[in-house]
């Protein structure tokens, strides 16, 4: 099921680095919500063998499309592995809460539009530097 679940996941992140690098967080967010038993199974390392080879190349697949995008959002390669950090923890935790339905939004709202709305605002924000604002 990890294997299945990152293979699909890198199909999704692939798609949406070339259509544009802002969307890759959202197509995180949905692929959670429209494949949630494979989501939560992924992210949970203790119910699969990691080492894996097809999970393995899946789960690599999908983090170079991470790093790439989060790479072209970075102010700079001193802070590219920082940059990748707060990407994934921002998709991430946005995910988690979304499914756990702790935001309020969840009950009725829009999930893509909101965390292009995030995505945006915090790494629109990186991009301009303070002498920008």
């Amino acid at each position: 099921m990890a294997a299945e679940g990152f293979t699909m996941f890198a199909d999704t992140l692939e798609r949406a680095a070339t259509a544009d690098v802002w969307e890759v967080g959202v197509a995180y967010v949905r692929f959670a919500i429209d494949h949630r038993p494979h989501f939560e199974v992924m992210f949970r390392p203790e119910l699969y063998r990691v080492d894996d080879p097809s999970v393995r190349s899946a789960h690599e697949r999908a983090a170079a499309v991470l790093v790439s995008s989060a790479r072209s959002l970075s102010p700079g390669p001193e802070h590219d592995r920082m940059t990748t950090i707060a990407a994934w923890s921002l998709a991430q935790g946005f995910t988690s809460l979304w499914l756990s339905g702790a935001l309020p939004e969840s009950a009725g709202g829009d999930p893509e539009a909101l965390a292009r709305s995030m995505i945006r605002l915090v790494f629109g924000a990186m991009r301009e530097g303070p002498a920008d604002r």
